[in-house]
């Protein structure tokens, strides 16, 4: 534990003085997701006008914006990281002074979850100022939606160590992380609900659209998430969550011990 508690400490560090060192870096990263935000929403505003239905949707696309954010995070967070350390040769001295690999980004992923949310508060700063509208949340309901969120979360990182073990093996994968960024852009604002039972059963599979969902009923509908009638899904969410961090934990230890074999770790 106290091992443990001195990594997280040292990951905690470590992405501060990154952060520090370069601002310029997450300045524009905000910059960007905004820009893209506010060309989404004046987009649709002037091929929809300011209707009624715009601004009953705007809630949820909202939501829907902010969750694809921390799926982009959680997914390439994994993969970029080998990929800098790879080509900066220090990958293997990482796997000798830290043999328990994937402990290491588990911490990596809570501390980039931490940061997330400080920049998701900022985005969101920006976004209701240009909207002018405010999310639908009170302290009762504070709880269950950090509860969907980190849930959701969860699922996400479990999902992007599948590719972070190709990126052990392959190095460069950068194309199929683009390719998943538009995939769940795509995922994160389909009309699930309106969609058949089979297709809305095949969608639940994945790890986005359960959360999104949950979070839409307390942000947008302002129902509670801890209602009998959201019980099943919120525990499809977290047997969902469950499977993708263990099946994705294990394929990425198998990565790893392929890639040790056959001495990759060294190679760029």
């Amino acid at each position: 534990m106290t091992q443990l508690l001195r990594l997280l400490q040292a990951e905690f560090i470590r992405t501060l003085i990154l952060r520090w060192r370069y601002p310029l870096e997450l300045l524009t990263g905000l910059t960007v997701m905004y820009l893209i935000f506010l060309g989404l929403f004046l987009g649709a505003r002037s091929l929809v006008g300011e209707t009624t239905g715009f601004e009953l949707s705007l809630s949820g696309f909202i939501v829907s914006y902010l969750m694809w954010f921390f799926a982009i995070s959680a997914i390439s967070r994994l993969t970029y990281s080998i990929e800098v350390e790879s080509s900066q040769g220090v990958l293997e001295q990482i796997f000798l002074n830290y043999p328990r690999y994937l402990l290491l980004q588990y911490v990596r992923g809570f501390v980039d979850f931490i940061e997330g949310l400080v920049f998701i508060a900022a985005l969101l700063g920006l976004i209701i100022l240009t909207t002018h509208r405010m999310l639908t949340m009170d302290w009762a309901s504070a709880g269950p939606v950090a509860l969907v969120v980190i849930l959701t979360v969860v699922g996400l990182q479990g999902f992007g160590f599948f590719f972070g073990g190709l990126a052990l093996l392959f190095k460069r994968i950068g194309q199929v992380g683009g390719v998943l960024q538009f995939g769940f852009f795509l995922l994160a604002y389909l009309p699930v609900e309106r969609m058949s039972v089979v297709g809305q059963q095949l969608l639940y599979c994945l790890p986005l659209t359960q959360g999104i969902r949950l979070l839409k009923i307390a942000l947008v509908d302002g129902r509670p998430i801890f209602a009998s009638a959201n019980l099943g899904m919120l525990a499809g969410l977290a047997a969902n969550s469950a499977c993708y961090i263990l099946l994705g934990s294990a394929f990425f230890l198998l990565c790893e011990k392929k890639a040790k074999i056959d001495g990759r770790l060294g190679q760029y």
